[in-house]
């Protein structure tokens, strides 16, 4: 070997180095191509070179830093990189027979982009991609080596793994959101249809109100005011003493359709409730209803201002179901009731302690809004329509009913309404 040469083999570095004398094939090639262009040194990538054998006879620092070690150049004990633990993509052992190196070594194929993994001295693992080509003789076309560009795969790994990860996180919440959206769709469903039957509800109760108010007009009212026309008659024709006694009964007749008519009038809509609040018309009703019915009821209204007018008419209208339906179902003796500001929120609550609503008819209703007639499912539909809530609890000691609804403004206080109704 010429000065010249040895000069060059001096300035490369340790892990560059070729295999001294005697050269093979394979070296003089090498050398020959390093002559030529200073490309083995700069390569991008890691690659090594290795003859016919398996030995390694060059390998740059990249391949080093990799394989974790610096391999002994011509050291037999290095054939096939020898040294080092291989591994399928699996994970499973690869014996340094079955490598992709020796397999291009017998074959002459051509290996791209195979899966390797690396065994590293200290325990750690390196994914790689290999690119293995044979190199020959350029006389005769025989295989005298093979030289092998391989790089890290550890980055584009952890990105597919971030990548499989956000997809598992997508498609994970791509099906919690399709199955909210079922979840959905079918209580909208069930709303919907909860809300027909309620529709055809309110209809025939709105017809049977209307027939109820029209047969109170015909049979007490209009029974009144008829004997009244003919007291009247009859006033015309006489005198004296008969005269006074017909218009004593007139004058009673007139009472009694009076009285009637504040009866349907506060059934249909309390005028209290309009003059001075909640309060008074949720107790005056009261104390009317427990007269009529003969339950005891023990009421607490702790409004200290008037609320809306909407809100102040729903919650009559629950009070006023609620204690319609003890009186025909519950088969309670007494009943508790109590209402009040609780924070933003008003609540009432209307308490009985008779034998209960069925369990399958309660959880109906929960899911349905069916199945506890149309006087509460009106009233959970017009809650619902201001943010309102509804509870209904019941066991063999009775039920309870709580609602409970935003306080959004109030008016003015019960006691300045009340020295403007005196």
């Amino acid at each position: 070997m010429s000065d010249a040469e040895l000069k060059h083999q001096e300035s490369q570095t340790p892990g560059e180095e070729l295999m001294e004398t005697p050269m093979s094939e394979l070296q003089v090639y090498l050398q020959a191509l390093e002559q030529k262009s200073d490309i083995l040194s700069h390569l991008p990538m890691a690659a090594y070179v290795v003859q016919a054998d398996g030995i390694v006879i060059w390998y740059n620092t990249q391949a080093a830093e990799l394989w974790g070690r610096e391999p002994a150049i011509g050291d037999t004990d290095e054939r096939f990189c020898g040294a080092h633990t291989l591994y399928h993509a699996d994970g499973s052992h690869m014996a340094h027979c079955d490598t992709p190196v020796a397999v291009a070594l017998n074959t002459g194929a051509s290996v791209h982009e195979q899966e390797v993994i690396i065994g590293r001295p200290d325990g750690s693992r390196v994914p790689v991609s290999v690119h293995i080509d044979a190199i020959r003789n350029p006389k005769d076309g025989q295989i005298i080596g093979v030289v092998n560009f391989f790089h890290d795969l550890t980055e584009r790994k952890r990105q597919e793994a971030e990548r499989e990860q956000l997809l598992h996180e997508a498609e994970t919440r791509s099906a919690q959101l399709q199955e909210a959206r079922d979840e959905l769709e079918a209580k909208v469903e069930r709303r919907t249809i909860a809300l027909r039957h309620l529709s055809s509800q309110l209809i025939h109760a709105q017809d049977e109100q209307s027939r109820r108010i029209a047969r109170e007009l015909h049979d007490s009212i209009g029974q009144y005011l008829g004997a009244l026309g003919m007291s009247l008659t009859q006033l015309e024709m006489a005198t004296g003493s008969k005269a006074l006694e017909i218009l004593s009964e007139c004058r009673q007749l007139l009472d009694q359709c009076t009285n009637e008519t504040r009866t349907l009038s506060h059934l249909l809509h309390p005028p209290l409730l309009d003059e001075v609040g909640l309060a008074s018309a949720a107790t005056s009703y009261v104390q009317e209803f427990a007269r009529r019915s003969g339950i005891e009821i023990d009421i607490s209204v702790d409004l200290p201002a008037r609320l809306q007018a909407d809100t102040e008419i729903l919650l009559f209208r629950v009070l006023q179901e609620s204690l319609t339906n003890i009186h025909r179902h519950s088969g309670s003796r007494r009943a508790k009731i109590r209402a009040g500001i609780e924070g933003e929120k008003v609540s009432l609550e209307i308490r009985d302690y008779g034998h209960g609503i069925p369990q399958e008819i309660l959880k109906g209703f929960k899911t349905s809004g069916n199945g506890v007639g149309v006087g509460l499912a009106g009233i959970r539909e017009r809650l619902r329509e201001v943010d309102g809530k509804l509870d209904l609890s019941s066991s063999g000691d009775g039920t309870v009913l709580r609602v409970s609804l935003m306080v959004t403004n109030t008016r003015e206080s019960y006691r300045s309404s009340a020295a403007d109704v005196h």
